[in-house]
């Protein structure tokens, strides 16, 4: 063995990273603070290259089968008509579909469920993870895999906080056979959008129950990006039965009916028929506050941060998953490497990881610039406007090719 790693999150990220490390000859222990299976969580997702690539050199190689191919994309006006229309084959599959397939590859002796990670310290020679039942435990290095509110990046860097966009997502999965047949013609293989004054819709079909993705037993995941100022309005939405304010987010269990009632109404007030209809059939939407965060460094001493627990960036360029993805793959080739080069190779890691991290936050705020409130000035309206177009919408949301927008 070259040595031991400690990955905190047993997310998409760490099983990644973790099984790519221990093929290198690592010996990797993954905690995730979850005691619930995960599978249950997260929806649909558009897998890119580097992601098909992480799993492959994972040994965990994605097959077409594993998603729904949607063969292009179209945009429809209120009353449902196609304002416009792309042909762009793309691969839409879900979290937990790719999450129950990597979680098999792991040996369980090394994947601790239920273990909260409460602190890190980390020294010139090793790290020292900490848990809540005052238990330590030390790693020659630990990555930070635990997403958007990680405990080891708040323990290496806890100047940073995730920063409120001012709008919140609504989202749903819907089944197929839930939605009327007509409807589920004019939806079915292809993304749809529609762009209500100020907001954003989008739908496209994922796989089902057991992770069928025979057509009629699948999901439909959509999602609704809606303005929400900090202050009264957010605290409202965000408030449970018990009068208990969630201001990260709320369980959808905690959700009022009252907020999901109002959402229901101005959807169909708002919505064209196709996109009233799969909200109508959706038993239980959720709503997330969208947020995002830059981190400055991604490594310190022993210690290294990946995915979401790196950069936080708006959901709309979709490209979260597969970024995680990249940063475990090349992350793996540089541990790698021999001692002697691996500081180097440590480095380089970091300054293209955080120029990939820094150009992914910039386009998906550019694609988000107009959901946190009406323009203050004329170039604002101007920017909210370019990214508005249905040409930007079609091509840039989800991005079927999001390197040509991640480049210097």
């Amino acid at each position: 063995m070259r040595g031991t790693i400690g990955v905190v999150g047993g997310s998409m990220s760490g099983l990644t990273v973790g099984l790519l490390l221990r093929r290198r000859g690592w010996d990797v222990h993954i905690f995730e603070r979850t005691g619930e299976q995960l599978a249950s969580r997260g929806a649909g997702i558009t897998p890119h290259k580097e992601l098909f690539d992480a799993f492959r050199q994972a040994g965990a190689e994605i097959q077409t089968a594993m998603g729904v191919e949607a063969h292009g994309r179209t945009l429809f006006s209120q009353d449902g008509e196609i304002v416009a229309r792309i042909e762009a084959p793309q691969l839409f599959t879900s979290w937990g579909l790719l999450y129950r397939f990597l979680r098999t590859k792991f040996p369980d002796d090394r994947y601790h469920n239920g273990v909260t990670v409460s602190a890190l310290e980390t020294m010139d020679d090793e790290a020292m993870v900490e848990f809540d039942d005052g238990s330590h435990q030390a790693f020659d290095w630990v990555i930070g895999a635990d997403g958007l509110r990680s405990v080891v990046r708040e323990s290496l860097f806890p100047e940073l906080q995730l920063n409120y966009t001012g709008y919140v997502a609504w989202r749903g999965l819907v089944p197929e056979a839930r939605i009327p047949i007509k409807i589920g013609e004019q939806l079915r293989d292809r993304m749809a959008f529609y762009l209500p004054p100020g907001e954003h819709m989008l739908g496209y079909t994922v796989a089902g129950p057991k992770d069928t993705c025979v057509p009629g037993e699948r999901f439909y995941n959509w999602v609704w990006y809606r303005p929400t100022p900090s202050g009264a309005a957010k605290t409202e939405m965000f408030t449970d039965n018990d009068g208990a304010y969630h201001p990260d987010g709320i369980a959808p269990h905690q959700i009022r009916h009252s907020v999901t009632a109002a959402m229901r109404d101005d959807a169909q007030a708002l919505l064209p028929p196709q996109f009233q209809a799969v909200v109508h059939n959706t038993e239980h939407p959720f709503i997330q506050p969208v947020v995002e965060l830059g981190s400055e460094r991604l490594l310190f001493k022993r210690a290294a941060l990946i995915g979401d627990a790196a950069f936080t960036a708006r959901p709309h360029i979709g490209f979260g998953v597969s970024k995680a993805a990249g940063d475990a793959s090349t992350l793996a080739c540089a541990f790698e490497k021999p001692i002697r080069e691996r500081s180097t190779a440590l480095y380089e890691w970091e300054q293209e990881r955080l120029r990939v991290g820094r150009a992914l936050l910039k386009r998906s705020a550019d694609l988000g610039c107009y959901l946190s409130g009406p323009p203050q000035n004329k170039k604002e309206a101007a920017r909210f406007e370019e990214f508005r177009q249905p040409d930007v919408l079609l091509h840039g949301i989800a991005a079927i090719n999001p390197y040509e927008f991640l480049e210097d």
